[in-house]
């Protein structure tokens, strides 16, 4: 039986919530590899083999990030964390505009051990003291992601 106390803490709300995968976000990267690969193609070489390269990296990278928040989702307890910062990064870079947020967070797991983590996706509308929801491996907390800030998740 768990402790009140220690619902309160890990976030009620995390253990009813249940995941759905973001069709949108599947179908959108799915478009983006198939372009990828297309002009690929269709371009003669040396292109063939950078846009080539450039759409496996890319599929390596979505594999990777859909297998760590699967693995979180699976395995989820959920704290409540407070952004520690927020900034912007690539400021001045032509393409970023005003930059990319940034936020670090910290939370405290069930072991009662302060963990950090730092995040780009779901970072606007936050600031300095902000809290908000955060998933992480029981086995390894320092293996955390903010609920917010999932790409091919989203909780209802």
């Amino acid at each position: 039986m768990i402790e009140s106390s220690h619902l309160n803490q890990v976030g009620l709300a995390t253990f009813v919530a249940q995941p759905k995968i973001r069709m949108r976000a599947v179908l959108f990267f799915s478009i983006c590899l198939a372009a990828l690969a297309f002009i690929s193609y269709a371009k003669p070489q040396p292109y063939r083999a950078a846009y080539g390269s450039l759409g496996a990296v890319t599929a390596v990278i979505l594999v990777l990030q859909y297998r760590k928040e699967q693995g979180l989702i699976r395995n989820r307890l959920s704290a409540t964390g407070v952004v520690t910062d927020y900034h912007l990064r690539g400021r001045g870079a032509p393409h970023l505009g005003k930059g990319v947020p940034i936020i670090k967070y910290e939370f405290v797991a069930f072991d009662q051990r302060t963990y950090h983590g730092e995040t780009g996706w779901g970072a606007q509308c936050l600031h300095k003291g902000s809290r908000l929801t955060i998933l992480y491996e029981p086995g390894n907390p320092a293996r955390n992601h903010p609920l917010r800030g999932f790409i091919f998740f989203s909780f209802t």
